[in-house]
């Protein structure tokens, strides 16, 4: 979807089929927070690119996913306008399917690829605390090593 289309999606949502309730650089705004917020979930996705021109496209984020651009950004649009209610639902569904796009790249049944073709990968791997170096008993010192009496 263009950035034209995810605007207009956002104005069904919200139901300004007017275009005179909320402002589309506002919008737009709120279309480039959600991109944000992509690339802090999806590590895959940190290369995407803000939405300026009407003809800009949402790189990286899979076709069947574009919408969650304008269900955020109708969220925002709601809670701008006073209906926290509308706008935190919007914004649980937003969340939900983020997850769920996160789950599906880490199961490999979604693959994130460049304008090109190619497949990025995360190349991080995770980083683990070895928790025997703090829990192992064998390396605390014991009170009469630490020179301290016990309390009686």
């Amino acid at each position: 979807m263009t950035r034209i289309q995810l605007i207009l999606r956002v104005r069904s949502y919200t139901r300004d089929f007017s275009n005179s309730i909320f402002r589309e650089i506002d919008i737009t705004d709120y279309l480039n927070e959600a991109i944000d917020r992509v690339r802090e979930v999806i590590t895959e996705c940190e290369g995407m690119v803000y939405l300026t021109n009407n003809s800009d496209v949402p790189t990286l984020l899979p076709s069947q996913y574009h919408y969650l651009l304008s269900v955020y950004a109708a969220s925002r649009c709601y809670s701008q306008d006073g209906n926290d209610y509308k706008g935190g639902d919007m914004m649980n569904e937003f969340e939900s399917k983020l997850n769920e796009l996160q789950t599906k790249i880490d199961n490999g049944d979604v693959i994130i690829t460049d304008i090109n073709g190619n497949t990025i990968t995360n190349d991080n791997p995770i980083d683990y605390v070895d928790l025997s170096a703090y829990w192992n008993a064998n390396q605390f010192d014991t009170e009469e090593e630490l020179g301290v009496e016990g309390v009686e």
